[in-house]
């Protein structure tokens, strides 16, 4: 079966590529064409990846990101913190895993190595160098054992979450590969942009939401295989379940679906997506993509964003689970669109999407949260964190521009990512007017939509909006200023 699956996907891709002139040789971006079947809690998967070297040195071997690893037994890291470990597993502890069975190219079987910090980095090494804007091709044939979990990656009671059930390539830097560990505290994922075309089968019953429409889908006996295809993505990612009921919307111009099963009030939920959709894409850029799925789940946290697709947790209700809509949606801008590295820099994109929710409110005061409230309550609670650290260690760590490894706990990480970026945005709005403040986001999604910012990045569009605010965002970054 392994050979012939890896067959049928070098036959696909070849059909591919003929249909796309040249497997879209005008675009610098890397391809995948993945292949999977879902049985229970097993995924069975062959994806062939045309990497494109992006950078401006050869290339000699390829390392993917193999972040389903991370639910094994013997891992050094748990992908799930400490204070969510007996709702993420309601069941018990449970463990999955990552397998990967055969790497080929055309020249036949590659011996490669699983390497990183935590078994979490498949390495392959390629026949020959590959030389800036050149390619090389790779065909992986893997199985991913899925946990019992409330997480990203998983099996619960609903539904089968399907982020990260692929191996990904590992952002390609000047330095090299970046190597992502599963840390419990944030999100420890750092990407580039590619395109997607990814096939799945399942039960003719499961219903799924994906990170774009199905392009195709054909039954046969109890089974059904869906196609889709995504350009300029980070990922892609997938929720099945057979439980799901389904909203659509495209007063927007943008294909809205929302997949619950347990919403009283579905309609004031869509309303969220709709009117977030509405407003980000007004305040800071054109949407880009097609489609855009908010699907309810289980899960630990609030919810969690992905190209086109965010889940919700089943947990929520009311004002907080259509606020985690808001929040999740801005994402869409600060991560997918314009990405960054959220193991480096994960306030880059949270405090953007955290202070895209007080503008939310702002656009919509139906809701009764005034933008003076909201940020009088993240000035209140960074207060009270500094204070509770300070009793508790003689400290606090305010630093923004830290590691996730480098976070002594969820409180903290929340605090420094989510909170005091969302005080620092509203304080230099105040300062500069909002002319200039809506004109520097708008350059700062224009300019790095489908790349990989910095914090320096984001300094530098304000500063062309004509702001002097270098000063001021490295008070804040080096924990110097003072709230």
């Amino acid at each position: 079966m392994k050979k012939i699956c890896i067959f049928l996907c070098l036959i696909f891709v070849v059909s591919a590529c003929a249909v796309s002139s040249g497997c879209k040789g005008d675009t610098a971006r890397s391809l995948y064409d993945i292949t999977c079947t879902l049985d229970g809690n097993v995924l069975k998967g062959c994806q062939t990846v045309e990497f494109y070297n992006h950078s401006d040195n050869t290339v000699s071997e390829l390392k993917f990101n193999l972040f389903a690893n991370a639910f094994r037994k013997d891992a050094k890291y748990s992908p799930i913190s400490a204070q969510y470990i007996s709702k993420a597993y309601p069941n018990g502890i449970n463990y999955g895993d990552m397998v990967i069975n055969s790497v080929v190219d055309d020249d036949g079987e590659i011996e490669y190595t699983i390497g990183g910090e935590d078994q979490n980095v498949l390495c392959v090494p390629l026949g020959e160098e590959v030389f800036p804007e050149e390619r090389a091709t790779v065909t992986i044939d893997f199985t991913v054992n899925l946990a019992n979990v409330i997480a990203r990656t998983g099996v619960n009671s609903k539904t089968v979450n399907l982020a990260n059930f692929y191996p990904i390539l590992c952002a390609l830097t000047d330095g090299g590969f970046y190597e992502c560990v599963y840390y419990s505290y944030g999100d420890p994922f750092y990407s580039d942009c590619a395109d997607y075309s990814v096939t799945i089968t399942t039960k003719s019953d499961m219903i799924i939401a994906a990170s774009a429409a199905v392009d195709s889908a054909i039954s046969g006996g109890d089974t059904i295989t869906r196609t889709y295809k995504l350009e300029n993505a980070r990922s892609f990612a997938m929720v099945a379940s057979t439980e799901f009921e389904t909203l659509t919307d495209n007063s927007t111009g943008v294909q809205i679906n929302y997949y619950y099963y347990d919403d009283s009030e579905p309609l004031k939920s869509m309303e969220f997506a709709i009117k977030s959709m509405s407003e980000f894409s007004d305040k800071f850029g054109k949407y880009c993509y097609p489609t855009y799925s908010v699907v309810q789940t289980p899960f630990v946290q609030g919810g969690m964003e992905f190209p086109a697709l965010v889940m919700i947790s089943d947990d929520l209700d009311g004002l907080s689970y259509g606020e985690v809509i808001v929040h999740e949606t801005a994402h869409q801008w600060w991560q997918t669109a314009v990405g960054n590295n959220e193991i480096e820099y994960g306030f880059l994109d949270e405090g953007l999407s955290e202070y895209s929710v007080v503008m939310f409110y702002e656009k919509y005061p139906e809701y009764n949260m005034t933008r003076e409230n909201l940020v009088a309550a993240s000035e209140k609670t960074y207060k009270t964190f500094c204070s509770v650290y300070d009793k508790l260690y003689g400290k606090v760590n305010t630093v923004m521009v830290r590691s996730l490894k480098d976070f002594s706990s969820e409180y903290e990480y929340v605090n420094i990512a989510y909170i005091k970026p969302c005080i620092m945005y509203d304080n230099l709005r105040r300062s500069i007017g909002d002319e200039k403040f809506f004109k520097a986001l708008k350059k700062y999604y224009a300019d790095y939509k489908y790349k990989n910012a910095t914090p320096d990045d984001l300094v530098g569009a304000f500063e062309k909006t004509g702001a002097d605010t270098n000063g001021y965002f490295e008070s804040f970054y080096n924990g110097k200023v003072i709230i």
